[in-house]
């Protein structure tokens, strides 16, 4: 019999803040109870764990920004099978009140939008790291783009996985500023690891030419997560579409291997 007291939320909606620990008590007890009786919200829950569980564990915790939630659940959030054909700016955000607290609606997460609420995950707490005191004016690296607080997503692509990945596997690709420098990351889930010399290779289209963003490794102990950064010399890039192959090496300057992911 259904509890009268139970929150609001159903608890199929409260998977990604069970795992941020953004529930309240109540709602952690009652999705914690709805668990066992529900396959979809176990495997979800197992997918966002194994995200959540491949960030690093000895930070140092400080105070993000007030706005830092707001800023990526809206990015998430943005992230929709019919406006996946487009580029996200951070003017383009919807607000949200500063008090109020938004829920997902009531159907499950979609994997273009499951993957962008991962990667939000992953700015969240990577907002947590403290900032080494010796910054430089170069390019900084990945783990200090992400951890500086005056970064922000200012744009957000959504990557769907082709041929033998489809269905299992999701990404995103963003740029995210600091305020020093701009990185352009993408952030694969459920990618097939590499074998031998074989790389996932970042094209950028444009006007159906490609150029290489860079190549990156997945490791069979990586759990199926991909990242690469790129440092960005310009305020912004300029590209139509982005493809990932599969190649034989990372030595490349076209496309030699299998598309396997592509922007939508």
């Amino acid at each position: 019999m259904e509890n009268k007291n139970m929150p609001s939320a159903s608890p199929c909606e409260l998977c990604l803040e069970y795992v941020s620990g953004a529930c309240t008590e109540e709602e952690s007890l009652a999705f914690e109870h709805h668990l066992p009786h529900c396959r979809s919200c176990r495997k979800e829950l197992d997918e966002l764990r194994t995200a959540w569980e491949a960030l690093p564990t000895d930070i140092e915790w400080i105070e993000p920004p007030r706005d830092l939630k707001k800023q990526v659940m809206s990015a998430a959030l943005a992230v929709r099978p019919e406006d996946s054909n487009q580029h996200y700016t951070a003017s383009r955000f919807p607000e949200q009140p500063e008090k109020q607290t938004k829920r997902f609606g009531g159907k499950k997460l979609l994997p273009a939008l499951l993957a962008a609420s991962i990667a939000g995950i992953v700015l969240m707490a990577a907002w947590n790291v403290q900032l080494l005191n010796n910054q430089q004016a170069a390019p900084l690296p990945v783990e200090q783009a992400l951890q500086v607080s005056a970064a922000q997503i200012t744009e957000l692509v959504s990557l769907k996985a082709q041929g033998p990945l489809a269905g299992e596997s999701t990404g995103v690709a963003c740029i995210v500023d600091n305020g020093k420098s701009r990185q352009f990351v993408v952030y694969l889930f459920g990618a097939a690891p590499t074998k031998g010399e074989e790389a996932y290779q970042v094209w950028l289209i444009k006007d159906g030419l490609r150029t290489s963003a860079g190549t990156f490794r997945v490791g069979e102990a990586d759990r199926g997560i991909g990242l690469l950064a790129m440092p960005m010399a310009s305020a912004k890039l300029d590209f139509d579409s982005i493809g990932i192959t599969i190649e034989p090496d990372d030595r490349g300057d076209q496309p030699r291997g299998t598309k396997v992911f592509g922007s939508v």
